[in-house]
């Protein structure tokens, strides 16, 4: 039990201190210049998986890397994670680190909505307070001066869709990770969704000179190695050993922490109505997190709700494809 306990509390720590790591990426973003955002990324991941090469040939772990079964899904999350990062770092770019930050971890919105119609699982009141709130914060955190105006510049509303557009790339990617993670190894699955994300970016390498390559190369390797390699993998080694709902408590350290050092490094503004908007969506998804799956306090939304779903073997196209990707091929599963 002992054992248990202290490997369970060092995963607590671990996890803070990579989203402590994450929070830290508008930093190195706003620290690059001359750089498109994809090169910015491809550059980041070739040095995080030379990085991540090294430690493995010296720890031995070279033979966790033979992929057996699953590919599609590797491919999937590989996928899923470059979008995830490209439309996040596009978004700091447009709309600053806070709310870029706040906009990525609305994933567990995502799932929430989706999961009435995937899974045929009951709305709970609790899930209605958190929806409400956490959308009332996005309204709130995303008017670019303030007030309601609809006069927003147009770079500003693309960062905005890309921001929430990360966080549903972000919540899929969290998905197919639990799908795979008793299949595979950290590294692995580390080591080869990289793998798919450098040749999907790999037209961004030509597009960068080496004169300018070279004035950034101190960050780039610094980004790849504290990102890439030491965050990403100290993430996927401690969320092995901590519940879905408690890592996405946890996950919150990131966007506030990116909030903070975007304040005392950037010198980023922070609006008052952006703090309000922060504090709404953290606590809307706070809510959604921390829920019981059979808890009695809660009540589920009335029956006629449920009658829009699909249920018996009139199953739709995303229900069949959400139960595939988390429990692998439907003729595979136990009848």
């Amino acid at each position: 039990m002992t054992s248990i306990a202290t490997t369970t509390r060092s995963s607590y720590f671990g996890l803070m201190v990579a989203f402590t790591i994450f929070s830290l990426s508008g930093v190195f973003l706003k620290s690059i210049y001359g750089m498109p955002v994809g090169s910015i990324i491809y550059y980041r991941l070739i040095f995080g998986l030379i990085t991540l090469l090294v430690f493995m040939a010296l720890t031995g772990k070279l033979e966790e890397l033979l992929v057996t079964s699953k590919r599609k899904y590797i491919f999937l999350m590989g996928c899923t994670n470059t979008l995830t990062i490209y439309a996040y770092f596009t978004a700091i770019q447009h709309v600053g680190i806070s709310i870029a930050a706040l906009l990525l971890y609305t994933a567990p919105i995502y799932v929430t909505i989706l999961t009435p119609i995937l899974l045929k699982e009951n709305i709970t009141t609790r899930d209605i307070m958190g929806l409400l709130l956490s959308a009332i914060g996005i309204i709130i955190a995303i008017h670019p001066a303030g007030n309601f105006s609809l006069k927003a510049d147009d770079l500003y509303m693309l960062g905005i869709t890309l921001g929430l557009l990360s966080g549903i790339s972000y919540a899929l990617s969290t998905i197919n990770y639990r799908y795979l993670r008793d299949t595979y190894s950290s590294t692995a699955l580390l080591f080869w969704p990289t793998v798919v994300s450098l040749v999907l970016l790999s037209p961004y390498a030509s597009l960068v000179s080496p004169e300018t390559l070279a004035m950034n190369i101190g960050e780039l390797i610094l980004f790849g190695i504290l990102m890439t390699t030491f965050g990403s993998l100290l993430y996927y080694r401690s969320a092995r050993h901590v519940k879905a709902q408690n890592l996405s408590v946890i996950s919150l350290v990131e966007p506030v922490a990116g909030i903070l050092f975007g304040y005392l490094i950037l010198h980023e503004q922070i609006f008052s109505y952006t703090l309000e908007g922060c504090a709404c969506i953290l606590t809307g998804v706070f809510l959604i997190s921390t829920k019981s799956n059979l808890s009695i306090e809660e009540k589920s939304m009335p029956a006629y709700v449920r009658e829009y779903y699909p249920s018996g073997h009139q199953q739709s196209l995303l229900h069949t494809f959400y139960r595939t990707l988390c429990k692998g091929p439907l003729k595979n599963q136990k009848r």
